[in-house]
């Protein structure tokens, strides 16, 4: 594998994030969406599948390990979110009646809350990965290939 062909790898292990990110967004918009565009789990996210797998040959470089703990972080927040749409806890019949609209609006504030920390911890995620991809960019042909 060449240069081209990491920097490749890597900008399409890029945007498999920002579709992960746009699925949990949907998610969080009321938009239906399947159970597997949106990996709760950082290591089943295709980026995840793709840093603990074949990414791992760049694992020595010193951008690469600024990547981890953003990404974990991501999916820590987003299954805040999950937890939170998805709470199906069951409350007495006049209960309901009476806090339905309050705990929805508290959701709600929750939910947005806990959304744009994920949309932040993803900024931050895509500057990491911006970094990887500069420094390997800025390496020769064969210390990449030394990597692989």
């Amino acid at each position: 594998m060449d240069k081209k062909q990491v920097i490749s790898h890597l900008r399409a292990a890029k945007s498999a994030h920002i579709k992960w990110r746009s699925y949990a967004q949907a998610i969080a918009a009321g938009l239906p969406v399947s159970e597997d565009q949106v990996p709760v789990i950082h290591t089943d996210c295709a980026f995840g599948k793709w840093y603990y797998g074949t990414g791992q040959k760049l694992s020595g470089l010193p951008s690469f390990q600024a990547i981890e703990t953003p990404h974990e972080t991501l999916h820590a927040i987003y299954m805040q979110m999950f937890k939170l749409i998805f709470d199906t806890e069951e409350m007495g019949f006049f209960k309901k009646l009476i806090g339905a609209s309050k705990r929805r609006d508290d959701r709600k504030e929750q939910l947005n809350a806990l959304l744009n920390s994920l949309v932040e911890m993803s900024k931050t995620l895509l500057a990491a990965i911006e970094l990887l991809e500069q420094e390997v960019m800025q390496m020769d042909e064969h210390d990449v290939a030394a990597l692989i």
